[in-house]
């Protein structure tokens, strides 16, 4: 397996949640900075292309990649292997898009709150 190329699709976006989910250390909760790449990938003598993007979660200064669609041929070992290659290769343009972008673009998530029947 090899990754032929990787291309960044829009700038980063900064997703930030409250200060009281933050605590809990859920990373699924945590305040992370993303953006979306398309990358080209060789499996065997096949080029395929995939998509995905690449997140560093703030609190933790953990770096993660996440592909958003099944890969044909590719089961969870090699996508295991494939992350690793992707998260090698887009870390340094990542951090420079993050560096160098002059204006932030953001998402806010309120706090998440039962609402009518349940709140009881």
């Amino acid at each position: 397996m090899k990754i032929s190329s990787i291309s960044f699709k829009g700038p980063p976006v900064s997703h930030e949640f409250p200060t009281l989910y933050e605590g809990l250390g859920l990373p699924e909760v945590s305040s992370f900075i993303q953006q979306r790449f398309e990358f080209a990938y060789t499996l065997g003598e096949v080029e395929r292309i995939g998509y995905g993007s690449i997140r560093f979660y703030k609190r933790q200064g953990d770096f993660e990649v996440h592909i958003s669609d099944k890969l044909p041929g590719v089961g969870p070992i090699k996508l295991r292997k494939l992350k690793g290659l992707l998260l090698e290769e887009a870390i340094t343009a990542f951090i420079e898009n993050i560096e160098s972008e002059p204006e932030k673009r953001k998402v806010y998530y309120a706090e998440f709150r039962r609402t009518g029947k349940d709140a009881e």
